[in-house]
Protein backbone atom coordinates (compact mmCIF):
# COMPACT_ATOMS: atom_id res chain seq x y z
CA UNK A 1 0.00 0.00 0.00
CA UNK A 2 1.40 3.59 -0.92
CA UNK A 3 2.55 5.62 2.31
CA UNK A 4 -0.39 8.45 2.95
CA UNK A 5 2.18 11.22 1.95
CA UNK A 6 3.34 10.05 -1.26
CA UNK A 7 -0.75 9.37 -2.01
CA UNK A 8 -1.36 12.67 -1.35
CA UNK A 9 1.48 14.05 -3.46
CA UNK A 10 0.15 11.92 -6.69
CA UNK A 11 -3.44 13.78 -5.95
CA UNK A 12 -2.22 17.40 -5.76
CA UNK A 13 -0.03 16.42 -8.55
CA UNK A 14 -3.29 15.50 -10.11
CA UNK A 15 -5.74 18.20 -9.27
CA UNK A 16 -3.28 20.81 -9.45
CA UNK A 17 -3.83 22.17 -6.25
CA UNK A 18 -3.68 21.28 -2.65
CA UNK A 19 -7.29 22.40 -1.86
CA UNK A 20 -8.85 20.23 -4.74
CA UNK A 21 -6.40 17.13 -3.17
CA UNK A 22 -7.85 17.67 0.05
CA UNK A 23 -11.85 18.02 -1.44
CA UNK A 24 -11.10 14.66 -3.00
CA UNK A 25 -9.07 13.25 -0.33
CA UNK A 26 -11.29 14.38 1.99
CA UNK A 27 -9.14 15.49 4.35
CA UNK A 28 -8.58 19.09 4.80
CA UNK A 29 -6.15 21.62 3.20
CA UNK A 30 -3.94 21.72 6.19
CA UNK A 31 -3.67 18.44 6.32
CA UNK A 32 -2.23 17.97 2.71
CA UNK A 33 -0.01 20.81 3.11
CA UNK A 34 1.43 18.75 6.01
CA UNK A 35 2.02 15.66 4.15
CA UNK A 36 3.76 17.68 1.11
CA UNK A 37 5.57 19.42 3.88
CA UNK A 38 7.19 16.09 5.35
CA UNK A 39 8.03 14.63 2.32
CA UNK A 40 10.04 17.37 1.48
CA UNK A 41 11.69 17.56 4.89
CA UNK A 42 11.96 13.74 5.06
CA UNK A 43 13.35 13.60 1.11
CA UNK A 44 15.51 17.02 1.58
CA UNK A 45 13.89 18.38 -1.89
CA UNK A 46 11.52 20.47 -2.94
CA UNK A 47 8.28 18.92 -4.37
CA UNK A 48 6.20 21.79 -5.76
CA UNK A 49 7.05 25.09 -7.13
CA UNK A 50 4.54 27.30 -5.50
CA UNK A 51 3.42 30.16 -7.92
CA UNK A 52 0.76 32.21 -8.07
CA UNK A 53 -2.04 29.99 -8.19
CA UNK A 54 -0.37 27.42 -9.88
CA UNK A 55 1.76 24.28 -8.16
CA UNK A 56 4.42 23.06 -10.71
CA UNK A 57 6.02 19.93 -9.97
CA UNK A 58 9.76 20.61 -9.67
CA UNK A 59 12.49 17.27 -11.03
CA UNK A 60 12.95 15.70 -7.85
CA UNK A 61 9.39 15.72 -7.20
CA UNK A 62 8.56 14.01 -10.11
CA UNK A 63 11.21 11.56 -9.44
CA UNK A 64 8.99 10.04 -6.23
Amino acid sequence: MLDNRVYTLLKVNECGSFVAAARELNVTQPAVSQHIKALEEELNVTIFVRGKGKLVLTKEGGEI
